[in-house]
């Protein structure tokens, strides 16, 4: 009886293992992986924070692009396109050439919640939306009003009354306008803000979709010759001359403070509008000949789209959509905008503005925002005909409308390669080891400066590492695009080294906080191990040499702790490194007068190769 019995319950018993299997395979399934490249290391400070919390089912892989999209283009060249691409410099013709690479978003709920008329910046001739815009930075001209009425003039709000402005300022000795004509945006915003009625008239917006399409690659003369016949009236008022050309924005904000000039152009983050108490320093539209034609331009935080690998499954497909439903919903936009002036694409966010933007508020509900055109061409050659008509190399519009025309059309150089790089290294991060591409790069840094130590953030490093040819532009893909990445030198005691890295792993909302592995710092010339301890990073040991650095420096430890070490980091000495090195008692450091991205591109133009990876980390 007892073996009948036994028998009859052996099937039940086996589905029941076969199950509590099944179950516990599922419990142990690897995280749903999503790479992310982020145009800006400021949106590792909070908006990864945001995604990580969002999505905590989700394996994010940060890091920080080149803010082109040239760089995405050359990704997916090399099969490494991202599964989420942002992008500020942005235009739909940069990027037709390799679309179809991209999720096609037309006919989905986010971009639905788009309004129509900034949608159709983003659409093609046949309809595809494959990029849509987070909120907006405004630009427009910024006006010290106290100024004004000083002189007794009231605040201009109209094309004809900016200039009978500009002309009563002049005559008192005072600049109407000022801006930083050596920068490729204020040369292109200014060109574009002045005529936006123009540029958004049927005309306007029939060309530009030709433009973005890739049907022509002219200016149209019954759109574009009235832009540059405004802009020459606009030079000529504001009193501009060549030095201009010269002007740094700091020059032209230090003459707005002083009351050297009572207007510049600006964004609705500018400095003197943040600073202002009393909110009379205001941003007012670009003036059209009535009130009706005034618009304020606008260019989104960053532009954001999905790989087309995502269309492979539906849940992948799913997730993906759901991603960047978050990244552009009302909490997500917030995390862009910081608390700063930014006023949202969508239909059903809203976003604060302050007193200095009150005039803005008409002009958003009524849609009247242009939304700027940005391809290369339309930087690099509004700087150089912007200036042109300055300096008085095009003596009237219809000249520099020629220029700009025949700049254009000019033929594309073709880039002979700089360097080869003979093997390929993944960015993915390994628990036991870290990133072999980020340690090849940090590696080869510290042999480049000869360095006993260095440590820097793996999101600094671009993504997979494709072995073939580059160009000279191209090695500048392999690290983060921004600027502010500065290297730095210090003699610091093991103890310190130990506080530093410490700090490093567990101080948030800073440019360079930790927010997930892939965004963990690399060490070279030593080792780390780490923990994880909640939704943080813990250090437990520093190796360095062979001599082993704990958290808690005893009397009977072998190592020296008062031994001196020089080393090298890389990092935003204002937003994380000063105080790093503060925190670990290190108050003198030196600045290095190369970058980390001058360094890489100049070690492999030299025909040098790529220092292997390292095991930098082991990660509990």
């Amino acid at each position: 009886m007892g073996k009948m019995c036994g028998k009859r319950w052996l099937p039940f018993m086996l589905a029941a293992c076969l199950l509590l299997a099944a179950l516990a395979g599922c419990g142990n399934r690897e995280k749903e992986k999503v790479t992310v490249a982020f145009w800006s290391d400021q949106l590792t400070e909070r908006y990864g924070p945001y995604l990580q919390e969002s999505f905590p089912e989700v394996d994010f892989e940060f890091y920080v692009a080149t803010n082109s999209t040239d760089f995405y283009r050359f990704k997916e060249e090399n099969g490494s396109l991202p599964d989420i691409l942002t992008v500020r410099r942005f235009s739909l013709s940069d990027v037709e050439g390799w679309r179809d690479s991209l999720m096609d978003l037309s006919g989905t709920e986010i971009a639905a919640s788009i309004h129509q008329s900034y949608l159709r910046s983003y659409t093609y001739s046949d309809g595809a939306v494959n990029w849509l815009p987070t909120c907006a930075e405004v630009d427009s001209i910024v006006i010290n009003q106290p100024l004004l009425e000083k002189h007794g003039l009231s605040v201009p709000e109209n094309y004809e009354e900016f200039v009978a402005v500009c002309r009563a300022l002049e005559k008192k000795g005072v600049r109407p306008f000022l801006s930083n004509y050596s920068a490729d945006f204020t040369c292109m915003e200014l060109l574009q803000g002045l005529s936006a009625s123009q540029l958004t008239s049927q005309e306007g917006r029939e060309w530009r979709q030709l433009y973005e399409s890739g049907q022509t690659s002219r200016l149209s003369e019954e759109v574009w010759l009235p832009v540059f016949q405004r802009m020459e009236e606009f030079l000529d008022y504001t009193g501009a001359v060549p030095s201009d050309v010269g002007l740094e924005h700091q020059q032209v904000l230090e003459a707005f403070r002083n009351g050297e000039a009572a207007m510049i152009r600006g964004t609705g983050n500018e400095e003197a509008i943040r600073d202002s108490q009393a909110g009379d320093v205001l941003l007012m539209p670009y003036f059209g000949d009535t009130q009706e034609d005034n618009w304020y331009l606008t260019y989104p935080a960053f532009q954001v789209a999905a790989s087309a690998r995502a269309e492979e499954s539906p849940e992948r497909r799913a997730l993906i959509l759901e991603i960047l439903e978050t990244m552009l919903n009302g909490e997500g936009q917030k995390h862009i905008a910081g608390g700063h002036n930014m006023i949202p694409y969508s239909k059903s966010v809203e976003l604060p503005l302050s007193e200095g933007l009150s005039h803005l508020q008409p002009y958003a509900d009524k849609n009247r925002l242009y939304i700027r055109l940005a391809s290369s061409d339309m930087f690099s050659i509004s700087q150089q005909v912007v200036q042109g008509m300055i300096k008085g190399d095009y003596p009237d519009a219809q000249s520099a409308f020629d220029a700009f025309n025949q700049a254009m059309s000019a033929p594309k150089e073709e880039k002979p390669p700089a360097a080869r790089i003979e093997t390929a290294y993944p960015y993915a991060f390994n628990p036991q080891g870290g990133s072999p591409a980020a340690s090849a790069l940090f590696n080869s840094l510290r042999e480049i400066l000869g360095a006993d130590l260095l440590i820097g953030q793996a999101s600094n490093v671009a993504g997979d590492i494709a072995a073939g040819d580059y160009t000279l532009e191209e090695l500048g893909y392999l690290t983060m695009g921004e600027s502010s990445l500065g290297i730095f030198s210090c003699r610091l005691t093991g103890e310190q080294l130990y506080r530093y890295v410490e700090y490093l792993l567990t101080t948030p909302g800073k440019r360079g906080s930790v927010c997930n592995d892939s965004t963990l710092y690399v060490s070279s010339g030593f080792e780390m191990e780490v923990k994880r301890e909640g939704k943080g990073y813990a250090l437990r040991k520093l190796t360095i040499q062979g001599r082993e650095l704990e958290g808690h420096y005893d009397e009977g430890q072998a190592f020296d702790k008062g031994r001196l070490y020089e080393l090298f980091l890389v990092g935003d000495e204002n937003e994380m490194q000063r105080e790093a090195l503060a925190a670990a008692g290190v108050e003198e450091y030196l600045q290095v007068e190369t970058t980390f991205k001058l360094a890489i591109a100049g070690f492999l133009a030299e025909g040098r190769q790529l220092c292997a990876p390292t095991d930098y980390i082991t990660l509990e």
